[in-house]
């Protein structure tokens, strides 16, 4: 009795092994409905690479308007606030713009 207890798990196990792989190969084919790229002036460059370097002018300006109203001592960790803001910016754009 216990071999076909011990049998039932295995079985078990396998089929809940397989289930999860295809909710995963299902989900990883799901980011394959759109092309990630456009194109500009004939070449193809994706778009969260636009959005990037839209966010980083962006956080450059933010930057410059920051240190001229001389408020740079309020944000104190600046080496996460800077990143924060380009990944928050680029997200929030590419969101926006191309989702």
């Amino acid at each position: 009795m216990n071999s076909d207890r011990d049998l039932f798990d295995r079985f078990r196990n396998a089929r809940s092994l397989w289930a999860v792989a295809a909710a995963v190969a299902v989900l990883g084919m799901t980011g394959c409905a759109g092309k990630p790229s456009f194109n500009i002036l004939g070449s193809y460059f994706p778009s969260w690479l636009v959005c990037l370097a839209i966010s980083i002018a962006l956080t450059v300006s933010a930057h410059m308007f920051v240190t001229a109203k001389k408020l740079a001592d309020q944000l104190w960790p600046l080496s996460i606030v800077y990143p924060a803001l380009v990944c928050f910016l680029s997200c929030t754009l590419w969101l926006v713009f191309f989702d």
